[in-house]
């Protein structure tokens, strides 16, 4: 998980903005991460003519005017035959801003790249650790995983993503996306679309030691839950919050509380196996 971090929030990504050589580094390295773990892909190469059947891929390519990049994704099968058609989503974005400096506030020289670490490495890592955890004892239902790009140009990946899923998008029956998990301060977790069975959900999950737990049924809108959510889709949004390196050059390894990071992976886990059931 270190070395994960360590990888995807290195100055050599220059910030992992969409559409240049560092988005493209970091969308591979998750691919082989996931390849690693022998799962299967999620979604299908294009690249297939009258005679030749789609190849499995883990890449769903997009592009606008100004750039292109990839989503990616996994699937980890269910254990219940009856279940297995039926999804748990777990979501992270794996861009950032890039050298474009962060806005008002951000006192960095122009072209100063801005590493990303917690938004959103942190999310990121996360996610790559349930793949394992998850593929290792799966639950009954079966588990996408899924890596959006684009996110910082406005959702754009996670949009694409419900606009062209690899199946009905109603077989996902809960989303649990990870962004900013990484600065974890005065045991404080927020958690966005947290209304009826999923409020109960993660209250149910908050065991000892126990999270000061934020809950706010709707989601905020600025992050990948939203799209789902805006077509009915039941989504969770997890985040420590923000802070004052935001979108500053100073989203640098050495802020990350990892043993924050590693309290938020064991209740998102228990979060997937009590929707997963």
């Amino acid at each position: 998980m270190r070395e994960d971090l360590d990888v995807l929030a290195s100055l050599r990504l220059e910030g992992r903005s969409a559409g240049t050589p560092g988005a493209d580094t970091a969308a591979n390295y998750i691919a082989r991460r996931f390849s690693d773990l022998g799962l299967p892909a999620a979604f299908r190469s294009a690249e297939c003519g009258a005679e030749q059947r789609c190849r499995p891929s883990y890449f769903q390519p997009f592009h606008s005017d100004d750039y292109v990049t990839v989503n990616i994704g996994a699937i980890i099968s269910g254990t219940d035959s009856s279940l297995r058609g039926e999804y748990v989503a777990v979501t992270a974005h794996y861009d950032h801003i890039g050298r474009m400096n962060g806005g008002q506030g951000d006192s960095a020289a122009p072209n100063t790249i801005h590493p990303g670490a917690d938004d959103n490495a942190s999310g990121i890592v996360a996610m790559l650790e349930l793949a394992r955890r998850l593929s290792e004892h799966p639950p009954a239902r079966s588990v996408i995983l899924i890596g959006f790009g684009a996110e910082e140009l406005g959702l754009v990946g996670s949009r694409v993503f419900v606009e062209n899923p690899p199946f009905d998008l109603h077989r996902i029956q809960v989303v649990l996306n990870l962004d900013m998990v990484g600065r974890l301060r005065n045991n404080r977790l927020q958690v966005y679309g947290a209304r009826a069975k999923l409020k109960t959900i993660v209250e149910h999950a908050n065991v000892e030691p126990r999270f000061f737990l934020v809950t706010v049924p709707k989601s905020s809108g600025r992050s990948d839950d939203f799209p789902f959510s805006s077509r009915d889709v039941p989504a969770l949004h997890f985040t420590t919050g923000e802070h004052a390196d935001y979108h500053r050059a100073t989203d640098t390894v050495d802020r990350i509380d990892f043993a924050g990071v590693i309290r938020v992976i064991d209740y998102v886990e228990r979060v997937a196996r009590l929707a997963g059931r």
